[in-house]
Order: C-alpha cells, then structure tokens, then sequence
C-alpha cells in the first residue's frame, strides 16, 4: 500500500510539473528505448519506483512469447535494469553501454551449468562493487557474470 502511495505521489508532480507534450513523450520515450534493447510488442508501460528512484518500466513480450521487463530513469532514461522472468530464453536483449548482450551472457551462464536457465537479470551490483552484471539463475546454480567483459564473477548452489 505505501508502494503505490509513493507511485501516486511521484505521478502527481510529474503530471503537474510537465507539459502535455512532455507528459506524452516520456513515457513514448522510454517505450522506444525498451524496443531498441529487445524486439517485440510492449504489453504494458508503467511509472514504478526503484530503488528510490522514479523510473519506467516497460514490459515487453517477444516473438516466442517471453517477458522481459526494461526499467529506465524518468529524469534521464537511462537503463536501471533489465529483467527476463519466463521463457523461452531464445531472444536478445542489447543493452548498449559496452556490455555484452544477453544471448552471450547467457551461453557463458550455460557453460557453467547442465540446467535450464530459470530467469534473469542485468543490473548494477552492489556485491560487485555497483558493476553491472547479469544474474542468471537455474534450477539449484545462480551465475553471476561481468557485463563489461563477460567474465565469470561468481558460481553458487
């Protein structure tokens, strides 16, 4: 309840804050960057907040009929994380900044481990001093591994 308080406050200043052309193309804005990191249809756009910060997350669900969750900063769009909860893991996310794709983070994940990835995520770290690092996790091994350069940081049962 105090999560969609907090979703309600933040709308209210954004929407009082902004123009009509502005209240129409953020969210347009961070639909399109979403659609550039992975291909497919949006289902559904949403102010949330993160971690304390005002972000929009667009969900989107691709040609095989995963989702994948993009989360980007209102006040600037620039990407907080993405997340793939459902399979199957057949597509690609391309988070640009120099980091390594998903369908690469993943066949290193899968290197790793026989099982089926379960989902998982690329996002800045705090265990790993904030470095951004995909998270892939399978059935009993979670693997961690280096955006910036792919490699392994951490295997665990």
């Amino acid at each position: 309840m105090k999560r969609l308080f907090m979703i309600f406050i933040v709308l209210g200043v954004l929407v009082g804050s902004c123009t009509e052309d502005e209240e129409m193309s953020a969210p347009q804005l961070a639909v399109d960057k979403a659609k550039v990191v992975v291909e497919g249809t949006v289902i559904k756009s949403e102010a949330e907040i993160e971690d304390g910060i005002a972000a929009w997350k667009v969900e989107i669900r691709t040609s095989s009929g995963a989702e994948v969750e993009v989360y980007c900063r209102q006040d600037n769009l620039e990407l907080m994380r993405i997340e793939g909860d459902s399979g199957p893991f057949d597509y690609n996310a391309v988070p640009g900044m120099g980091l390594i794709d998903f369908m690469e983070a993943k066949s290193i994940g899968d290197g790793q481990t026989t099982e089926d990835l379960l989902e998982w995520e690329l996002e800045p770290e705090d265990k790993f001093n904030n470095q951004w690092v995909y998270e892939l996790e399978y059935m009993q091994v979670e693997v961690y591994v280096q955006a910036s350069d792919g490699s392994v940081l951490e295997v665990s049962n």
